[in-house]
């Protein structure tokens, strides 16, 4: 069974739609996220437009069947 560690990052209001991918403060810090092995498995629209995200990954070392 994996071990998981889990981390709520806040994300700010979402800019409007662009034509560029990735041209958002929020996609550019779910992408870093990502690239040290986070996965977003829930978000949450918070009363002041913000957004709280659920993330995990397997824990370093935790056993895995």
């Amino acid at each position: 069974m994996t071990t998981w560690e889990y981390l709520i990052i806040s994300l700010p209001e979402f800019e409007p739609a662009k034509a560029a991918q990735g041209e958002s403060a929020s996609v550019t810090r779910l992408n870093r996220e990502g690239a040290e092995g986070w996965e977003a498995v829930g978000m949450t629209a918070l009363v002041d437009g913000s957004f709280a995200v659920l993330l995990k990954r397997p824990l370093a070392g935790g056993s895995k069947d």
